[in-house]
Order: C-alpha cells, then structure tokens, then sequence
C-alpha cells in the first residue's frame, strides 16, 4: 500500500530479497502444464485460472511470486510501500501463465533490476501514468504478445484530474475475460477522514455480490470484498467501496475504490508466440466462451453443437493421440477439464474429448480412419451399446450374438437404455463373440445408419441433453472392417475403456457438485427472512462445509487415480477409480441436494439449474457402474475375491452355482 509510515526499513528484507536472486534453480516454472498442439493458441486463459495457478506453484523452493513485503525496504521512507509495484511484477507472472508461457524463473532478481534501471521507482507514492510505464517497462516479458494498459478513474480521484472517468451511472466494468486483467486500486481513509493511501490488489474473480482479490501484501491468501455503489450527498454520481465481510473491528477503514486498470494481450505480428500449444488453463476459458455463446442460444447442451464449434480449440480430439489427428493429454489433464465441463452441466460429460470413440484407436482399417478424422473435426459423435434389457453389470448374461459369415459377421440381438443414438453418428456396439467362447466379448464400430440397425426410444428423467433407449438388428451382416480388435477381445477393450470413463464421468459430478455449493453459498448470503440473510442460521452453513470438504477429498482421489492411470497400472487405479464413481457421484448429489432445498421452491422450479443437477446424478449414479457395484468391486479388491463372489453366485441348498460362466 502507498501508505506512509514511520515504521523503520529493515535491512534483512534487503538481503533476504538478495538471496531469493541467487537461488540455484534454473528451470523454468509452469503454472499450467501445456499439452500437445491444440491447434491455433490465440486462447488466452482467464485470469482467474492463471492467478490460481501461480498461488499453486508458488513455494519456497520455487518463489515465482514477488511479495509487497520484500520490496518495501527498496522504497524511500516516505515513499509508502512497494504495493503496486509488487502488483505489477505478479501481473507479469499472471500474464505469462494466461499465454500459457512458463512462469519467470527469477522474479526478485528480475524485480531488482528492474529498481536499478528505474530508480524513480524508489520514490514511492506511484500515479497511474507511472502505474502504465511500470507495464511498458516489463512488455519485454512477455514475449509474443504486446501489452495494452488503459485505466478509469472514480470522478473524484486526485490521481485523474482530467479522467478518463467511469459511468456515473453503471461505474467501473469489473468483467473478467480471457486475455484480460483488471487491477484494481482503492483509497484507504480512516473513520476520521485521514487519507492513508491507495492499495493495488488484482482482481481474481466476479462473484454476484462479491469479488476475490489477490493482495500484494499476502499473495497466498484470498481476499473477499462486497462491493457497494453509494450516493453522497451534493453529488449526481455514485461512489464505489469495498467492504471486507465479517470484519469485527469496531473502528474500520473505508476503501473507496480509486482506479480501475485493464491489462489487455495481444498477438503481436512481429514475434510469433513462444509456445506453441494450449493449456489446460486456456481450454478452460475457451469452454467458458462457447459455453456463453451456447446458452445464449439455447444449445447449452446439444452435444453436437459443442463438438462442432468446440474442433475449432481441439476439444473432441484432447485424448486421441496425435497419431489421428489428437492432443494426446494426460488423463490427469483430462480429469480437470471434464471436471470444468461439469460445472455448467452434466451433460457436458459427452462433449470432452473422444468418449465413446477412443476404442476405435486400436482399429487398423479404413472405417476407423475416416470416423476418427471426423471425430477431431468435430463432425462425428459416438455411442456405446453394451447393457440390454436382462444384462447390465453381469455383462456375460448378454443374449446379442455375433456369428461368422465368411469374412464378416452376422449380429442378432438388441441393446435397451443405451443413451445418445439420435445424436450419435457411430455406435459401439458389444456382442458374444463369434467364436463360441460363452465368456468372450467382441466389439464393433459402426455408423449409426448401417443397414439393419434399428433405433428404439425410451424416454429419462435425466440427461436430457441425449437422447435415451436402444437398437435391435437381426442377422445384420458386417463387414470386417468395423470390427475392433480381435474377434473376442471386447473384454478387455471394455475394462480399459470404462476404466478411464468413469474417472472423467466422477471428475464431472465433482465439478457440478463444487458450482452447486457456490450457489448455495450466494444464495444464503443473498436471501432475507425475518430481517436478515438465512445465512446467519448455521444450519444452512453446515453443508456447505462438509461437502466442499468431502467434494476435495474425492478430487484428490481422483487425482491419484489418474497418474495410476497415466503410468499405465491399471491395477492399482481400478480400486480408486471405481470407489470414486461411486463415492464422487453420491457426495455430489448431496451437495446438489442441499443447495436445492437451500432455495426452497426457488430450487425445486426451473428458473435455476440445481433440479437438473440432482435429477442428472441420480442417473450417473446408475450410468457406466452403478454405486453399489463400485462399491463391491472396492470390497473386492481390498478384502478378496470370496466376498464378490458371495454377491454374484445364487445360493440353493447351501450350494453355490455360478451364473454366466
């Protein structure tokens, strides 16, 4: 903060500041690890994203964050602090996560040469044109982007004399945008009127009521303001403060927002960017602008149309290999963005990266080739058809058969409460094998139109966005090129695929259940009854709490589950991902649940989405491994294989007979 003060500048700051330069480590710090090409990386993330993640990277072995406090003996005695400069230099940082660049790997040595080529600095007490030149000084940072600062005033700042000044009437734009970061810097007075300075904190995110600010002075922790526009007497205009909530003091400060600060990227055509690939980050804000552009349409969630136009950023093909046309990320990429997906709705669960279609990889024909290529592009969407009316879970009861004829096949047999047919262009269809083996599977690729295959509708509850029923065919040939695999392979080829499904399928109802619970949160704070907001009844808090908690706690699993994954030991992540999908979906639906009833009628009416949200995860409850045989195959593999069998034998007499075998 610009704040004058009589404390004494202690020299260890100084060589503390020092030794933070000389820090051994040399490699450059990502706050956001980027992928394989994504194609064009004009995406720039949401600062939001890219200021979470450096709060994440930032540690004692690796300091990427400048704070105010090791600047502030660099700053004249009675200069004030070092606030905006310390803003400034985690502005950079924040920039260069949003261009998906690595993080600067020596920030406080950048920062003291930075004091030494402008020695002005040291004088304190910053204007906004010298706020300004701070960025054009750094421009060389971030290379590959120009930097564009512009800033608004309140009309009664003694730091904008001439303006520019915001809206009298709407005031400042605290919007937040991919390529975007607004800084923010208020007046701090005392109750008795005495100026103390102004403080510069960045703006981390827009919340109906209140904004989230990273403050210079502690980087690491979240600061909450409600904001309030206020008509003073003898004016025309309304002046914006900043209120911190719960603040018990009985003699607080007034912060009376000063100067609005927009920092803005752009491409530059001289120098191409440096990095040539998309982020998880950038991915993140590019769903967050297709899923505005969607909704305002009404296409929120047609999976078709997100495939479509989300091909333009890569979306379909994040998990495919680049070998058709893919990103090839990591599952423990992957998890994060369904989870994002989540947040606006389940049934973004269909839209994220190849789903149904990565099976088709392992095929080596010219069906496979030109389905896969449509898929990337956006212009193909899969469905799987394994359960039938008499065989879900127990997948050996299944009565589809397949049956040599020649070098095809010919399949007889129907599918029930499969989703996604009408929109699908493919199906991924399971049936016995054709060599005679009672416990074998053999998958195949097909298009949805092929001759014999016949769609029959069931209407759900949930899920919506899809459709929902089945297929019946009758000694439908096919050739073999639409087989996946090898005739009697589609086992294993299921138990590979539905292990990575439900781990992305739990990752999306974490994040519904995390939006559901920041509803609940404006919600309680918003709400009056009895001259005062529901918060205030404890009871309502409680939820809220618990859930986060136990929503985190499945994240973290989930987490672990997929860097198993990702090293390929499957074993090892098939007890986690399986206890996930169960336990993940269920502490979902409860936060959905108690954010529903939260609203009273409000929730249980169309006018918010949290009716949608809980009827969607009681269907993922059921959908690709239902909780209660998650939970079986947990026991299974922790406490033995005795026990699984004592649930899927039938017992007569005190004999066992196995089933399906």
């Amino acid at each position: 903060m610009n704040i004058t003060t009589s404390a004494t500048r202690h020299s260890y700051l100084l060589i503390f500041l020092v030794s933070m330069c000389c820090n051994p480590w040399q490699s450059a710090v990502r706050a956001d690890t980027p992928a394989a090409q994504t194609g064009s990386n004009q995406v720039l993330s949401s600062p939001t994203y890219a200021i979470r993640a450096i709060q994440d990277a930032h540690s004692n072995n690796t300091p990427v964050v400048v704070r105010q406090g090791e600047l502030d003996a660099l700053i004249n005695t009675d200069g004030g602090g070092a606030c905006p400069i310390s803003a400034a230099l985690i502005a950079m940082q924040t920039l260069r996560s949003m261009t998906g660049q690595p993080l600067h790997p020596k920030p406080h040595q950048y920062a003291l040469q930075l004091f030494q080529t402008h020695p002005e600095l040291k004088e304190g007490r910053i204007t906004n044109d010298r706020f300004v030149n701070l960025f054009d000084w750094m421009a060389d940072q971030i290379p590959g982007y120009k930097v564009q600062v512009d800033f608004v005033s309140a009309r009664n700042s003694i730091h904008a004399n001439t303006g520019p000044y915001w809206s009298d009437s709407e005031g400042p734009d605290l919007t937040i945008k991919g390529g975007e970061l607004t800084i923010l810097a208020y007046t701090v007075t005392t109750n008795g009127g005495n100026v103390l300075g102004r403080h510069f904190v960045l703006l981390k995110d827009l919340g109906d009521t209140q904004i989230r600010v990273l403050n210079p002075g502690k980087p690491m922790k979240d600061y909450q303001f409600t904001v309030e526009k206020r008509d003073s007497p003898a004016i025309k205009y309304k002046r914006v403060y900043f209120e911190s909530p719960g603040q018990m003091s009985s003699n607080p400060l007034v912060l009376e927002l000063n100067t609005v600060f927009k920092v803005r990227l752009f491409p530059s055509e001289m120098v191409p960017p440096s990095t040539p690939s998309l982020t998880v980050n950038q991915v993140k804000t590019a769903i967050d602008e297709l899923a505005e552009q969607l909704r305002s349409e009404g296409k929120l969630t047609s999976p078709r149309e997100w495939r479509r136009r989300g091909a333009t950023f890569g979306l379909p093909g994040l998990d495919l290999p680049a070998s058709v046309g893919g990103s090839g990320w990591s599952a423990e990429q992957m998890l994060e963005i369904f989870r994002h997906a989540g947040r606006y709705n389940l049934n973004l669960r269909d839209v994220v990266g190849g789903a149904h279609g990565r099976p088709a990889v392992k095929m080596d024909s010219p069906v496979a080739e030109v389905a896969l290529k449509q898929l990337v592009a956006g212009n193909a969407y899969f469905a799987v058809a394994i359960t039938e009316e008499n065989a879900g879970t127990d997948t050996k009861s299944m009565q589809s058969r397949a049956v040599k004829d020649g070098d095809g096949f010919r399949l007889t047999g129907s599918k029930l409460w499969n989703a996604r047919l009408r929109q699908a262009t493919h199906v991924v269809l399971y049936t016995s094998s054709a060599d005679g083996s009672s416990n074998d599977r053999t998958a195949f690729l097909l298009p949805i139109d092929h001759p014999g295959l016949e769609i029959v509708d069931r209407y759900a509850h949930g899920l919506t966005g899809n459709s929902f029923g089945g297929l019946k065919f009758d000694n439908m040939y096919v050739g073999p090129e639409h087989l996946i695999g090898d005739d009697g392979s589609g086992g294993e080829l299921f138990e590979e695929h539905f292990l990575y499904w439900r781990l992305m399928q739990a990752a999306a109802a974490i994040g519904c259940g995390e939006r559901a619970l920041e509803i609940m949160a404006e919600r309680i704070r918003q709400r009056h009854v009895f001259g005062g907001p529901i918060g205030r009844f404890t009871h309502l808090q409680q939820p809220i709490g618990k859930n986060l908690t136990r929503l985190r706690m499945a994240l973290a699993l989930a987490r672990e589950a997929a860097r198993f994954y990702d090293r390929g030991d499957f074993d090892a992540a098939e007890p986690l991902v399986n206890g996930i999908k169960a336990e993940g979906v269920e502490i979902a639906l409860e936060a959905c649940d108690e954010a529903m009833r939260a609203h009273g009628a409000l929730g249980y009416s169309r006018d918010v989405d949290l009716g949608d949200r809980v009827r969607d995860l009681m269907g993922l409850r059921i959908a690709d491994g239902t909780t209660d045989v998650m939970r079986m195959t947990v026991v299974r593999e922790k406490y033995g294989f005795d026990l699984w069998e004592m649930s899927v034998r039938s017992f007569s007499g005190g004999k066992t007979n196995a089933r399906g075998e």
